[in-house]
Protein backbone atom coordinates (compact mmCIF):
# COMPACT_ATOMS: atom_id res chain seq x y z
CA UNK A 1 0.00 0.00 0.00
CA UNK A 2 1.37 3.39 -1.44
CA UNK A 3 2.16 6.55 1.67
CA UNK A 4 -0.71 7.92 -0.39
CA UNK A 5 -3.24 5.62 -0.31
CA UNK A 6 -2.27 4.43 3.33
CA UNK A 7 -2.77 8.24 5.15
CA UNK A 8 -6.02 8.57 3.12
CA UNK A 9 -7.50 5.89 4.24
CA UNK A 10 -6.61 6.77 7.83
CA UNK A 11 -7.49 10.81 7.83
CA UNK A 12 -10.80 12.46 8.05
CA UNK A 13 -11.59 15.81 6.76
CA UNK A 14 -13.96 18.50 7.93
CA UNK A 15 -16.71 19.31 6.26
CA UNK A 16 -15.91 22.75 3.19
CA UNK A 17 -17.62 25.79 4.66
CA UNK A 18 -19.00 27.92 2.25
CA UNK A 19 -17.82 31.65 2.20
CA UNK A 20 -19.78 34.52 1.70
CA UNK A 21 -18.43 34.83 -1.50
CA UNK A 22 -19.96 31.12 -2.75
CA UNK A 23 -16.46 29.62 -2.86
CA UNK A 24 -15.45 26.62 -0.23
CA UNK A 25 -12.91 27.21 2.42
CA UNK A 26 -9.99 24.76 1.85
CA UNK A 27 -10.65 21.38 3.16
CA UNK A 28 -8.94 20.76 6.70
CA UNK A 29 -7.70 17.36 7.14
CA UNK A 30 -7.45 16.02 10.59
CA UNK A 31 -5.28 12.98 10.92
CA UNK A 32 -6.87 10.01 13.66
CA UNK A 33 -3.24 9.91 15.78
CA UNK A 34 -3.40 13.76 15.70
CA UNK A 35 -4.84 13.14 19.27
CA UNK A 36 -2.89 9.75 20.73
CA UNK A 37 -1.52 10.24 24.04
CA UNK A 38 1.88 8.78 23.47
CA UNK A 39 2.41 8.16 27.13
CA UNK A 40 -0.64 5.88 26.97
CA UNK A 41 1.20 3.91 24.38
CA UNK A 42 5.10 4.37 25.57
CA UNK A 43 5.18 4.35 29.05
CA UNK A 44 8.77 5.72 29.49
CA UNK A 45 10.98 8.05 27.90
CA UNK A 46 14.13 7.25 26.29
CA UNK A 47 17.60 8.11 27.56
CA UNK A 48 20.58 7.56 26.54
CA UNK A 49 21.05 5.26 29.52
CA UNK A 50 17.46 3.12 28.36
CA UNK A 51 16.72 -0.18 26.79
CA UNK A 52 16.39 1.22 23.24
CA UNK A 53 15.04 -2.51 22.24
CA UNK A 54 12.20 -2.11 24.83
CA UNK A 55 11.99 1.58 23.65
CA UNK A 56 11.84 0.77 20.39
CA UNK A 57 9.47 -2.63 20.18
CA UNK A 58 6.88 -0.44 22.21
CA UNK A 59 6.88 2.31 19.41
CA UNK A 60 6.75 0.14 16.92
CA UNK A 61 3.44 -1.63 17.94
CA UNK A 62 2.05 2.08 18.54
CA UNK A 63 3.14 3.21 14.71
CA UNK A 64 1.52 -0.21 13.87
CA UNK A 65 -1.71 0.63 15.53
CA UNK A 66 -2.37 3.74 13.16
CA UNK A 67 -0.99 1.80 9.96
CA UNK A 68 2.14 4.34 10.14
CA UNK A 69 4.85 2.30 10.14
CA UNK A 70 5.95 3.29 6.79
CA UNK A 71 7.15 6.84 8.42
CA UNK A 72 9.54 5.05 10.44
CA UNK A 73 10.82 1.61 8.65
CA UNK A 74 9.49 2.37 4.93
CA UNK A 75 12.25 2.26 2.04
CA UNK A 76 10.30 4.39 0.03
CA UNK A 77 11.17 8.39 -0.42
CA UNK A 78 9.19 11.15 1.62
CA UNK A 79 5.90 12.71 -0.35
CA UNK A 80 6.23 16.30 1.36
CA UNK A 81 4.20 17.50 -1.68
CA UNK A 82 1.38 15.15 -0.01
CA UNK A 83 -0.14 16.98 2.62
CA UNK A 84 -2.04 13.72 4.48
CA UNK A 85 1.40 12.76 4.24
CA UNK A 86 2.93 15.34 5.62
CA UNK A 87 0.12 15.52 8.64
CA UNK A 88 0.35 11.48 8.97
CA UNK A 89 5.02 12.26 9.36
CA UNK A 90 4.44 15.10 11.50
CA UNK A 91 1.94 12.45 14.11
CA UNK A 92 4.95 10.68 14.16
CA UNK A 93 7.40 12.76 14.80
CA UNK A 94 5.26 14.82 17.73
CA UNK A 95 5.21 10.70 19.38
CA UNK A 96 9.12 10.72 19.20
CA UNK A 97 8.72 14.45 20.78
CA UNK A 98 6.33 12.66 23.42
CA UNK A 99 8.76 9.61 24.11
CA UNK A 100 12.41 10.40 23.75
CA UNK A 101 13.97 12.51 26.30
CA UNK A 102 16.40 15.97 25.63
CA UNK A 103 19.73 13.65 25.51
CA UNK A 104 18.99 11.90 22.77
CA UNK A 105 17.16 14.68 20.52
CA UNK A 106 19.64 16.56 20.42
CA UNK A 107 21.82 14.79 19.08
CA UNK A 108 19.30 12.97 16.50
CA UNK A 109 17.64 16.14 15.63
CA UNK A 110 19.49 17.71 12.15
CA UNK A 111 16.64 20.22 11.64
CA UNK A 112 12.64 21.20 10.89
CA UNK A 113 12.72 19.46 7.46
CA UNK A 114 14.11 15.91 8.92
CA UNK A 115 11.21 13.33 8.35
CA UNK A 116 10.37 10.78 11.14
CA UNK A 117 12.18 8.16 9.25
CA UNK A 118 15.30 10.01 9.41
CA UNK A 119 14.56 10.81 12.77
CA UNK A 120 14.47 6.55 13.25
CA UNK A 121 17.43 6.20 12.04
CA UNK A 122 19.30 8.86 13.28
CA UNK A 123 17.76 7.70 17.00
CA UNK A 124 18.86 4.06 15.86
CA UNK A 125 22.51 4.55 15.28
CA UNK A 126 22.61 6.15 18.56
CA UNK A 127 22.03 3.28 19.94
CA UNK A 128 23.75 0.96 17.55
CA UNK A 129 26.79 2.60 16.86
CA UNK A 130 30.40 1.65 18.56
CA UNK A 131 28.06 -2.18 19.04
CA UNK A 132 31.17 -3.92 19.91
CA UNK A 133 32.44 -1.49 22.18
CA UNK A 134 29.19 -1.30 24.02
CA UNK A 135 28.90 -5.20 24.63
CA UNK A 136 32.05 -5.30 25.90
CA UNK A 137 30.63 -3.01 28.60
CA UNK A 138 27.44 -4.89 28.91
CA UNK A 139 28.74 -8.32 29.10
CA UNK A 140 30.80 -7.17 32.28
CA UNK A 141 27.34 -6.00 33.89
CA UNK A 142 25.68 -8.99 32.62
CA UNK A 143 28.37 -11.36 34.41
CA UNK A 144 28.93 -9.35 37.78
CA UNK A 145 24.87 -8.79 38.56
CA UNK A 146 24.64 -10.37 41.88
CA UNK A 147 20.97 -10.76 43.49
CA UNK A 148 22.05 -8.85 47.08
CA UNK A 149 18.87 -7.58 48.91
CA UNK A 150 16.42 -8.04 45.33
CA UNK A 151 13.89 -10.60 45.18
CA UNK A 152 13.46 -13.64 42.72
CA UNK A 153 11.28 -11.50 40.61
CA UNK A 154 13.57 -8.21 40.87
CA UNK A 155 16.69 -9.81 40.17
CA UNK A 156 15.11 -12.11 37.37
CA UNK A 157 14.22 -9.15 35.92
CA UNK A 158 17.48 -7.06 35.74
CA UNK A 159 18.60 -10.41 34.49
CA UNK A 160 16.75 -10.43 31.05
CA UNK A 161 16.95 -6.26 30.65
CA UNK A 162 20.25 -6.50 31.04
CA UNK A 163 20.36 -9.86 28.44
CA UNK A 164 17.71 -7.46 26.08
CA UNK A 165 20.81 -4.65 26.08
CA UNK A 166 22.92 -7.14 24.87
CA UNK A 167 20.88 -8.45 22.30
CA UNK A 168 20.46 -4.76 21.07
CA UNK A 169 24.57 -5.01 20.32
CA UNK A 170 24.75 -8.06 18.45
CA UNK A 171 25.36 -10.33 21.79
CA UNK A 172 22.02 -12.62 22.38
CA UNK A 173 22.07 -14.18 25.40
CA UNK A 174 19.79 -17.30 26.07
CA UNK A 175 18.84 -20.68 27.00
CA UNK A 176 21.66 -22.21 29.24
CA UNK A 177 24.25 -19.35 29.50
CA UNK A 178 21.13 -16.67 30.52
CA UNK A 179 19.80 -19.17 33.42
CA UNK A 180 23.68 -20.26 34.56
CA UNK A 181 24.15 -16.34 35.20
CA UNK A 182 21.24 -16.04 36.90
CA UNK A 183 22.45 -18.98 39.34
CA UNK A 184 25.43 -17.69 39.83
CA UNK A 185 24.36 -14.54 41.51
CA UNK A 186 21.89 -15.73 43.54
CA UNK A 187 21.93 -15.07 47.52
CA UNK A 188 23.46 -18.08 49.01
CA UNK A 189 20.18 -18.88 50.63
CA UNK A 190 18.73 -20.27 47.43
CA UNK A 191 22.16 -22.62 47.45
CA UNK A 192 19.54 -26.03 47.39
CA UNK A 193 17.74 -24.52 44.66
CA UNK A 194 20.46 -24.01 42.69
CA UNK A 195 21.54 -27.34 43.46
CA UNK A 196 18.37 -29.32 42.50
CA UNK A 197 18.48 -26.93 39.29
CA UNK A 198 21.41 -27.44 37.99
CA UNK A 199 21.54 -31.31 38.89
CA UNK A 200 18.14 -31.34 36.60
CA UNK A 201 18.80 -34.22 34.00
CA UNK A 202 17.26 -31.28 31.63
CA UNK A 203 18.28 -27.83 32.67
CA UNK A 204 14.94 -26.20 32.97
CA UNK A 205 13.81 -22.88 30.90
CA UNK A 206 14.71 -19.69 32.54
CA UNK A 207 11.01 -19.29 33.54
CA UNK A 208 10.88 -22.62 35.20
CA UNK A 209 14.27 -21.89 37.14
CA UNK A 210 12.57 -18.68 38.47
CA UNK A 211 9.26 -20.56 39.60
CA UNK A 212 11.75 -22.98 41.51
CA UNK A 213 13.39 -19.91 43.16
CA UNK A 214 10.26 -17.74 44.12
CA UNK A 215 9.06 -20.97 45.63
CA UNK A 216 11.90 -21.65 47.93
CA UNK A 217 12.07 -17.69 49.04
CA UNK A 218 8.37 -18.28 49.79
CA UNK A 219 8.82 -21.04 51.84
CA UNK A 220 11.97 -19.31 53.34
CA UNK A 221 9.97 -16.22 54.12
CA UNK A 222 7.70 -18.15 56.17
CA UNK A 223 9.92 -20.40 58.18
CA UNK A 224 11.63 -16.94 58.90
CA UNK A 225 8.20 -15.59 60.04
CA UNK A 226 7.57 -18.95 62.27
CA UNK A 227 10.94 -18.59 63.75
CA UNK A 228 10.46 -15.11 64.87
CA UNK A 229 6.95 -16.08 65.98
CA UNK A 230 8.38 -18.21 68.17
CA UNK A 231 10.75 -16.59 69.49
CA UNK A 232 8.22 -13.51 70.55
CA UNK A 233 6.22 -16.21 72.24
CA UNK A 234 9.42 -17.73 74.27
CA UNK A 235 10.13 -14.03 75.06
CA UNK A 236 6.61 -13.72 76.32
CA UNK A 237 7.09 -16.44 78.45
CA UNK A 238 9.99 -16.09 79.88
CA UNK A 239 9.05 -12.31 81.01
CA UNK A 240 5.40 -13.91 82.68
CA UNK A 241 7.48 -16.16 84.60
CA UNK A 242 10.01 -13.64 86.08
CA UNK A 243 10.27 -13.16 89.46
CA UNK A 244 8.35 -10.11 89.01
CA UNK A 245 5.79 -11.80 87.57
CA UNK A 246 3.25 -11.00 84.55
Amino acid sequence: MSSSSLTSSTTSSATSAATGSGEFAPTIFIHPAATVCVKTHVPFTLEINSNYLKWSSYFKVLCGKFSLRPHIDAPDAPLPADPQWVIADSCVKSWFFGSVGDSVLELALVGDDQTARELWAAIEGLFTANQEWHAVLLLEEFHTLTQGDSTISEYCQCIKLKAAELQTVGNPIQGRTLILAMLRGLNPRFASTVDDITNSAVLPTFSRAMDMLVLKETRLAHDEKAIANTALLASAGSSCTSPGGC
